[in-house]
């Protein structure tokens, strides 16, 4: 019985230890340069409400580094989070995103390819040159865009909400995974061309599809950066100012990842 009693009281101890111990994750989806619909005072608002002790950027190491010098004027996140670290100095100010990201996707041939891919999308369908399947699947992606705009016009609490991942997470894989399809069937793709910096030739088909995958990679790659600063500060509040398109699959991947270290606290109700 005594050894019983003891054990409960333990087990209690490590219960209510490790419930104190998880790190509150709040995922702020933004939009990145000042609006109506979100301004660096407004963000800096949410941050002043939450008090995170952790920052985490949508920058990589490099743009971490430069952060307090290269300052872009129209940057909710930035300016916000330079009021934030003068108010709250202690506060720490870290990147979660894919390194060298822009690069990569230059380096690539993964940019311009994408725009190039679209825009050229959008003429053949005008023209009315997609096939049947095809012609289906880009109005199905420009239907998805009109009700993506719609909530864009609304406010930021709006574009946090359930209502808006559904939708985006709808639009995003037709973006990604519709889309390719149209790019891989169509012939005119696989013989329009852009020079990758290395002067390598990349085919619209071949960058594009190299695009989308990104699109995959870059979300886990910044899930799996979240939960390492989620590890290495137990314990506290961490503010993850992402651009709101990506709120929804990092929510996913969160989950699935979930390693019982943390818990994400829905800042927009």
């Amino acid at each position: 019985m005594k050894y019983l009693l003891f054990f409960s009281i333990f087990l209690s101890f490590k219960i209510g230890h490790s419930q104190e111990a998880k790190t509150k994750l709040y995922i702020i989806g933004t939009v990145h340069e000042s609006s109506p619909i979100l301004n660096p005072q407004m963000l800096f608002d949410i941050l002043d409400n939450i008090k995170p002790d952790v920052l985490l950027q949508e920058n990589d190491s490099e743009q971490i580094s430069s952060y307090f010098k290269d300052i872009r004027p129209k940057s909710n996140e930035q300016n916000a989070s330079l009021m934030y670290l003068k108010k709250y100095p202690a506060t720490l100010n870290l990147p979660f995103e894919f390194e060298g990201r822009n690069k990569y996707r230059r380096d690539n041939g993964m940019v311009p390819t994408d725009n190039l891919a679209i825009n050229l999308i959008d003429s053949l369908y005008e023209k009315n040159l997609l096939s049947p399947a095809n012609t289906k699947i880009f109005e199905k992606y420009k239907e998805a865009n009109k009700a993506l705009i719609n909530f864009s016009q609304k406010d930021i609490q709006t574009l946090n909400s359930i209502e808006f991942e559904v939708v985006n997470r709808h639009r995003q894989f037709i973006q990604h995974h519709e889309l390719s399809k149209i790019v891989s069937s169509e012939e005119i793709f696989s013989r329009k061309f852009v020079t990758k910096p290395n002067g390598e030739k990349i085919s619209y088909r071949e960058g594009y599809q190299l695009w989308c995958n990104f699109w995959d990679l870059r979300n886990n790659t910044m899930a799996i950066n979240i939960i390492k600063k989620a590890n290495e500060h137990k314990g506290k509040k961490i503010a993850i100012l992402t651009g709101v398109q990506h709120k929804y699959y990092l929510k996913e991947l969160l989950d699935k990842y979930y390693d019982g270290n943390y818990e994400i606290v829905e800042y927009f109700k």
